[in-house]
């Protein structure tokens, strides 16, 4: 079976991440680039709960990646396994805070802010 695993940030998420501090940034993308290496990346991080189930938390250290997998599966001869790993916000998690990293996700997600439509022929990593 082939596959083909392509990340990506929405915007909002890339001017989340470029307020990081530098060795944050760093140890989030780095992170974020090993889910293409691993074999399901379902199972790569902890599933979210409550009004953000179906996105998936990436950790390091305080901080947070929240994001979604999109996947395909095509049967034409050989099955293609396409998946597309969907970034939507980062940031300091702050518990008991309005400021927190899901309570900021969780109000984009249902305020629809998020337009995955506009991610779709996007290629950054």
């Amino acid at each position: 079976m082939d596959r083909i695993v392509s990340i990506h940030w929405t915007h909002i998420a890339r001017g989340q991440l470029a307020e990081l501090p530098p060795k944050v940034r760093k140890g989030l993308l780095d992170k974020a680039d090993r889910l293409a290496d691993c074999d399901d990346p379902r199972k790569a991080h902890k599933p979210l709960v409550g009004p953000l189930e179906g996105y998936y938390r990436l950790t390091y250290s305080r901080y947070r990646a929240v994001y979604m997998i999109e996947d395909d599966q095509l049967a034409s001869g050989d099955v293609l396994w396409r998946v597309r790993i969907i970034f939507i916000a980062a940031g300091k998690r702050k518990e008991r805070n309005r400021d927190d990293i899901y309570k900021i996700a969780e109000k984009m997600v249902g305020m629809g802010v998020i337009d995955l439509s506009a991610n779709k022929d996007d290629d950054d990593d």
